[in-house]
């Protein structure tokens, strides 16, 4: 595990198989760039707002609030057992993971905008977050396109047509980062709205809002107070969000933006297809989390192996009975180590967990015994 003081130095895309080209894609870095918000956007926007507008156009939304939140806060032992670490298991929204929250903040923030039912919808992802989105689609009536990598098995494009979705894959050679150039291709030919999960402030909103002040009430309810919090970072929306929520009752709460060590942070090379944890890492050929970029100097990034990761998945399980997935485990390795290296025993810290782990995770996590 790396603790990294300069996020200049280093990004990957997220579970792909595929070497991204030399040159960044010219139509998502425009994206990127064009709608990358400001960072006071970043702390100030109200996603209650966001909510209530998005319900009046759309109030089948209101149905899918209860599937999402009120997940659990469980204490652990940090690794070597120093301090405490409260994961927020997010395998306690309906769909199983912490995409379920970003969906929903995603479609809200769409609809407030788009302010008409008609939105027609495309949007990038490598699985969890095309699963909840097309979930949450086929319940809503809205037209959904989802752009996944090329090397997504043919199983999970045929799910995700009988869920409604209209459903194509990127480039071959072309990795995480040509399903977001392909998306944005096909926002532009085909003249739907392009969510952006990676400029998504009405996630970090959300998360501040809705999965933070649930974490503060289950702290206080426990009468706990953390010295630190870490997420792993797919956008960057869940360990802001979390951050600005428990920053507001502990100011001096430490937070940790974990990366994969074989994908860390603004890293200038392309992305590869080295194993790393799902989900996580940034975008290569120096691109920034944009949902990150202005509040660097919040955070501390922190990178994990994917062998430990792995490892932290076994512990988890085999010493405690819960199953998490390498991303959480990363979580919690790095929150455990805040606590373990304090000069007093005893701290306590919150790790997100983003599910319960896939089927491959496992497989992994068991080869590696």
């Amino acid at each position: 595990m790396t603790n990294r003081t300069d996020p200049t130095d280093a990004a990957i895309d997220a579970d792909t198989g595929d070497r991204a080209d030399d040159v960044p894609p010219p139509r998502i870095t425009r994206a990127l760039e064009r709608r990358a918000p400001a960072g006071a956007r970043l702390t100030s926007l109200s996603f209650a707002e966001v909510e209530a507008r998005a319900h009046a156009v759309l109030p089948e939304l209101a149905a899918l609030r209860p599937t999402i939140g009120d997940t659990p806060l469980v204490p652990v032992p940090s690794r070597h057992g120093r301090g405490t670490v409260w994961l927020k298991m997010e395998s306690g929204n309906d769909t199983g993971t912490v995409k379920a929250r970003t969906a929903y903040a995603l479609l809200c923030g769409a609809v407030a905008g788009h302010g008409s039912r008609s939105l027609r919808c495309v949007e990038y992802s490598s699985g969890s977050l095309a699963f909840a989105l097309a979930e949450f689609c086929a319940v809503l009536g809205l037209d959904l396109h989802l752009v996944v990598p090329h090397t997504s098995p043919d199983s999970l494009c045929v799910a995700l047509r009988r869920l409604g979705a209209g459903v194509s894959k990127a480039p071959e050679g072309t990795g995480f980062l040509g399903a977001m150039e392909e998306a944005a291709r096909v926002a532009e030919t085909d003249d739907r709205h392009l969510l952006l999960q990676h400029c998504a402030a009405e996630a970090v909103a959300m998360h501040r809002e809705l999965t933070g002040a649930e974490t503060v009430r289950q702290l206080r309810a426990a009468r706990v107070e953390p010295a630190a919090v870490a997420a792993s970072v797919g956008t960057g929306g869940t360990v802001l969000g979390m951050t600005l929520a428990l920053r507001t009752v502990w100011p001096e709460c430490a937070a940790f933006a974990v990366f994969p060590a074989e994908g860390p942070y603004a890293d200038p090379l392309p992305p590869t297809g080295t194993p790393r944890m799902k989900g996580t890492g940034g975008l290569g050929h120096g691109l920034r989390q944009p949902l990150l970029a202005p509040h660097e100097a919040a955070l501390g990034f922190r990178e994990v192996a994917h062998p430990d990761a792995l490892e932290g998945m076994r512990v988890l399980r085999s010493e405690h009975g819960i199953a998490v997935s390498a991303s959480g485990a990363g979580a919690w390795l790095v929150a455990s180590q805040a606590l373990d290296d304090a000069a007093a025993p005893g701290g306590a810290a919150v790790a997100v967990v983003a599910s319960r782990g896939t089927k491959e995770e496992w497989a992994d996590a068991g080869a590696g015994r």
